[in-house]
Parts: structure tokens; sequence; C-alpha cells
């Protein structure tokens, strides 16, 4: 009977795997391209079954590509975008710039003088009161939020926008009779922006940090982990930043940081919906070609040693115990990216993943276990991270031991013909899922484009898995699942500590 079951799983999970791959034929025959004479790339997913319009804009800009000092300024910027442009947000914008002005020239007097050896205490106080006050003048301008009251007015929904490491993205969808609205907008954002309300957001950010990190237990797990693991690359430094940074950043470090960072060249805007591509690239044309064509970012060209042992990291708190555990992997672009993909839904993913089932399931030592490659980014080597959350009466050292034997297991014998089929058969379910609406499509478009070479490349890994055998999976754990290749991150409570 059980036998019965499982191929009647099976068989579902095939045919919803080659239904996932025969409807991507079909997606594909519905991309088209263009670029603008300054470099800025268009991807357009033509879709008229509604009238209806999604946005990505995609900026290869993200934590890695900041340096000492400015950590955390992609972040910043993210917030800033939506503050509104010279027509967009203010009421009087020539006197507006007048005192935001004068706020910039305040704040580098503030920051010169800290830098002195012996910093005037009384005058950074006064230069200090003077910048509140010129806050509360330059707040009387300001009309709040118009840019995102002006989308949502014209129907927009899914107005957001994230940083990661190796990207900021900013999404929404609109109506389709909206497309030139869109372009207007966006486009003066990134070619008129006006920092308003500077340091009100970034003290929006720092409580993030505060909430996210400092009074946090997981998030200074994670901030420390990554101090570890990594060694000099930027993987190793969280993307909101340190708080010292977020301090001091000026207005001026965000203007030449868009200004690097947000040329044409460095753009890839998706588009997905009821519009074909001569009306597309008419409203591109018109708004888009005045983003100056600048450079494509470098990529990062510090390369980490090799660890040459495992590295661990504890910390003690006021909380429930926390296990990560990540090894050292290659970027995105290795074949052997694609393999831990499959190694995911063979150790983690699914009830039937080997330790979920037995953490979670049999032992019942653990509340969660879960597991991804590509941390904290994926453009450049990183990790494969395992984090799991002990269940009471359980502790970190139990979970880590299953961990470690289920991986020495993966060495010694191959996995099964139909464990690696099932995973399989799961991934590609999973990534359907993902790709069903227009704006995840769009996502995994732009980041194929930018992270891979092409947007073509975006279904590359439904074939690459295909072809992953049993013996690739124990050769993939053998290379790469090793101590001297492995950081550990702990969290143990502070009352058991003796």
């Amino acid at each position: 009977m059980r036998k019965k079951i499982f191929l009647t799983v099976f068989c579902l999970f095939a045919l919803t795997a080659a239904a996932a791959e025969a409807d991507f034929s079909r997606i594909q025959s519905r991309i088209s391209e263009f670029t603008l004479g300054n470099g800025l790339k268009f991807i357009l997913l033509e879709d008229h079954s509604v009238p209806i319009l999604s946005f990505v804009t995609y900026a290869n800009a993200g934590a890695s590509d900041e340096r000492i000092g400015i950590y955390g300024i992609s972040h910043i910027l993210e917030h800033l975008a939506f503050k509104g442009t010279s027509e967009i947000g203010t009421r009087d914008f020539p006197a507006e710039k007048k005192v935001l002005e004068r706020m910039a020239a305040v704040y580098d007097l503030i920051l010169a003088e800290k830098d002195q050896l012996r910093p005037d205490a009384a005058r950074i106080e006064k230069l200090q009161k003077e910048l509140e006050d010129l806050n509360k003048q330059a707040s009387a301008f300001i009309v709040e939020n118009e840019f995102g009251t002006i989308l949502k007015a014209n129907g927009a929904v899914g107005l957001n926008a994230s940083t990661s490491a190796d990207a900021t993205v900013y999404y929404y969808s609109l109506p389709a009779n909206k497309l030139e609205l869109w372009a207007y907008l966006e486009s003066s954002r990134f070619t008129d922006p006006v920092l308003r309300e500077f340091y009100k957001e970034k003290d929006v950010i720092m409580e993030e940090r505060r909430m996210g990190v400092e009074n946090q237990p997981v998030g200074k797990l994670i901030e420390q982990f990554l101090s570890v693991a990594f060694i000099n690359h930027p993987y190793r430094v969280e993307t909101i930043g340190p708080m010292s940074n977020l301090e001091r950043i000026s207005e001026r470090d965000v203007r030449d940081y868009l200004r690097r960072n947000y040329s044409a060249r460095n753009l890839v805007i998706g588009v997905a919906g009821d519009v074909t591509p001569a009306e597309l690239k008419k409203v591109a044309e018109k708004y888009f070609q005045k983003i100056p064509a600048g450079l494509k970012n470098p990529r990062v060209f510090t390369v980490d040693p090799d660890h040459g042992g495992e590295k661990t990291v504890t910390i003690h708190e006021d909380s429930q115990p926390w296990l990560v555990v990540g090894y050292g992997v290659p970027s995105v672009l290795d074949p052997d990216f694609d393999a831990f993909t499959v190694l995911n839904y063979i150790l983690t993913a699914g009830r039937s993943s080997r330790l979920n089932k037995r953490l979670t399931i049999t032992d019942k030592s653990a509340l969660f276990i879960g597991s991804f490659a590509g941390f904290p980014g994926s453009k450049y080597p990183s990790l494969y991270l395992l984090y799991t959350l002990p269940n009471g009466g359980h502790d970190n050292n139990e979970l880590q031991k299953v961990i470690f034997e289920e991986i020495e297991k993966l060495k010694k014998e191959p996995v099964s013909e139909e464990e690696l089929r099932s995973a399989k058969n799961r991934f590609k379910v999973q990534t359907f899922q993902e790709l069903k609406s227009n704006q995840g499509l769009l996502h995994q478009l732009l980041s194929a484009e930018v992270l891979l070479g092409s947007w073509r490349k975006a279904f590359d890994p439904l074939a690459a898995v295909e072809k992953i055998t049993t013996g690739d999976i124990q050769k993939l754990a053998r290379k790469y699942l090793v101590p001297q290749n492995r950081s550990i991150g702990r969290i143990e409570t502070k009352t058991e500590v003796q």
C-alpha cells in the first residue's frame, strides 16, 4: 500500500514538473528585449490576458559593492528613492532646495569637527542645533509620501523595494493604461532625486538595525557569523551596515553612490503584461534615455583564502538556542551551484527530506530545519547555510551531531534514484510555483541577466538539475561539506552557561 501511494505521488510530481517545463518554453516565446542608446536594457514579457503591467527595476548595486565607511548606503538609498523629485513631494522646491543645501553643509561641518584631534564639543552642539532648526524648516515644504500617493491613486499595488548583498530592486504593478505615468516617475526618481527627510530616514534605518540586529539575538548571531565565515570579502558585513557607518553617512555620500551605481549600464528594467515592444520602447526612449550611460559595476576582485579549518562563533543570550552551519560554496556561475539546489530537497526541504524527517518528525529534537545555497548572496562564492532551532529539552550539540551524521552518510553512500528523482521533481514544482506570477518571473529574468549574463539562462537550472546524478550529489558532499570548509554559529541560553 505504501509503495502504491509513493508511486501515485511520484507520478503527480512528474506530471506537474513536465507541465512546468512546457510552460517555461511558452514563456520564453513571449519574451523580447531592447537596449537604449545609453546602454539601459529592457526585458519585456508580453501577457495580454489582463490589462495589468508589472515593473521591476534591477540595480546591479548591493551591499557587496560598498566600502569601509559607507557600509549600509545601498539600503539608505533604497529608502530615499521614494522621497520624490524636484516636482513631486514639495510645495516650493526653490525654497526647499536652499534649506536642504544648507543642511548638507552644516552636516559636513559637524563631521569635519568630529574628525579633529580635539573636537570642540560646544561647536558641535551649536551646529547640531542649527541642523535641527533647518530640518524643521525643510519639513514645512514637504508633501508627505507624494510619490507613493500618486501611484496608489492610479491603481498601483505591491509598491516596494529590497536591498541584498548583490542588488537593489524596485517593483510594483499598475493598470496597463498607466505605462507613461510609470515611465515618468521611475526615470525621474533616479535622474532628479531629492534626498528630502535624509536625517529622518537614517533614524528609521538605525531603528531597523536596533530592532533586527542589536536587540535581536538571531540578528546578532548572523552578524557575527558572517564576520568569521568571510575574512576579506564584503559578504562579511550585514546589508544594513554597522551603526557607526549609518550615523556618519552624509547626503553627499549618497549622491556620489547614486551617480556611480545607478547609471544606465548598471540598471536592467523588466516589464510584464499588456504592452507591445513598440509601445514600451516609445516611452522608454522618451523618459529613460536621459539616464547617464556610466559603467557597469566591476566585479569585486577580493577573494577569501581557504579557511584551513573550522571556525566557530558562540554568543550567549536570554533566548532559545539557535544553530547555523555554513559551508563555503562557489558562485551561481559554477555548475556545482545547481547541485546544491537538489541537495536542499534531499536534506531539509519537505517532510520527506532526511534532516526534516529525523529532527522534527522522528526525534522531535528540532522545531524546524532549513537550508539554502547562496548566503548572503550568490554573485560571488558564498555559503551553503543550514539553520535549526532546538525543541524543548534538546540542545545545539544534539542537533549538530545529527546534521554531521547525515552529511557523512551522503559521502559514504549515494542517495537512491527514487530519492533523487523526488528531490528534482519537488524543485521543479516549487520553481513553477514561484514563477507563476509575472512579478516573480521578472525578478528571475533580471537576476539571470545580471548574475548569469542573459535572461535566457533563468531557465537553465531546470535542465542542469535534470542531469545531476546520485554520484554527483556524493561528490558534492565530499568536496564541499567538509570540516575545514565549515563555519558554525551558535546561540546558547545564558542561564545554561556555567
